[in-house]
């Protein structure tokens, strides 16, 4: 683990290793460590794949801590946590998303089977047999970016030009899969679409699924039940 600064009021915490389960847990363990403490100079923690960003204010730290350096402080707290013995505080779910593929409701996939030289049945059976884990959330409230895609159906291109994308749509971006949780201008490439709400602005915990949670697909013909 790498501890180093971004600019004079954010520390970062580097995994260096690759985008795993464990690697998130990880950095959902530090999270939970540094939230339950109530430091409150921290004002904002945000985890990446294998990164994790913690602002803070160093003028408060200055101001009522006897420290010559906040960076310094940050870097001791940061590198005395154990996390050998702690336990998330969260459950980590698997949320199963039912998804209409192709047609309008992912206009994209007719032209990623001609590349991949993949019949429809295959590269469905294939997205829908990986276990997904969400790695990152970001782009828009509720937006899980999803690893575990396998090799065999990785796209390294987006589409040829942006479209308007509605939310729910099940998009495609090299190694990663999403499922969008507001209407959004966008190259992705839209392979099909759930209509399982991701987002919801008036509930206090508004995204169904949140870092660390496992996503499996499963097919569902237009107009069908999803249940």
């Amino acid at each position: 683990m790498k501890v180093y600064s971004q600019g004079d009021q954010a520390i970062v915490i580097s995994l260096q290793g690759d985008v795993t389960p464990v690697a998130t847990e990880k950095l959902l363990l530090i999270r939970h460590c540094l939230i339950n403490q109530n430091y409150p100079f921290i004002t904002e923690i945000v985890p990446t794949e294998t990164d994790m960003l913690i602002s803070y204010d160093a003028r408060m730290m200055m101001k009522h801590l006897n420290i010559d350096s906040p960076f310094l402080h940050m870097k001791a707290v940061i590198e005395n946590i154990n996390i050998e013995d702690m336990t998330l505080d969260k459950e980590i779910r698997c949320v199963k998303v039912p998804i209409v593929y192709g047609g309008t409701n992912g206009p994209h996939l007719d032209m990623i089977l001609k590349e991949l030289h993949m019949d429809r049945q295959t590269f469905i059976d294939i997205h829908t047999g990986a276990d997904y884990f969400v790695s990152m959330m970001g782009y828009s409230p509720g937006f899980p970016y999803l690893s575990g895609v396998d090799a065999q159906i990785i796209v390294n291109h987006t589409a040829t030009e942006p479209r308007l994308i509605p939310a729910g749509s099940v998009i495609l971006e090299n190694n990663k899969c999403g499922i969008t949780t507001t209407e959004t201008y966008s190259d992705w490439l839209v392979i099909g679409h759930t209509s399982l709400p991701l987002f919801n602005p008036k509930k206090e915990d508004f995204a169904l699924i949140s870092l660390g949670d496992h996503v499996k697909f499963f097919e569902v013909q237009a107009g069908g039940n999803d249940a």
